[in-house]
């Protein structure tokens, strides 16, 4: 059976989870027992030596507050304020068209 190899992506994926888990005061230990694995696997994924399977990644995104496009260096999308839900539920009732059309505007509208 081939070994599966690591790439730069799981790198990126370790080093994310550790800053978030450092950020949240919390130890490798903890982070484990939160995510149902041993402190020395979390060591693997933050070393980038063991990949991240999908089941744990949704747990991880969920114990850290994150989403799982964060732990793979994606910027986190926030809808906080009531205008940006507003403006996140219209968006979703457009069509491609009329989304690029949207775009253009706002690209216009920033050039003022």
């Amino acid at each position: 059976m081939a070994r599966s190899t690591t790439t730069d992506v799981d790198a990126q994926i370790g080093a994310t989870i550790r800053t978030l888990r450092i950020g949240q005061r919390m130890t490798q230990a903890e982070l484990a027992r939160e995510i149902g694995v041993t402190f020395q696997q979390v060591q693997k994924y933050e070393c980038g030596v063991n990949r991240v399977s999908a089941a744990t990644l949704l747990k991880l995104a969920e114990t850290l507050d994150c989403s799982v496009a964060h732990l793979y260096g994606e910027p986190e999308v926030s809808s906080n304020t009531k205008s940006e839900r507003a403006i996140l539920k219209l968006w979703e009732q457009l069509h491609d068209q009329q989304r690029d059309a949207v775009v253009v505007m706002i690209q216009e509208f920033l050039k003022r």
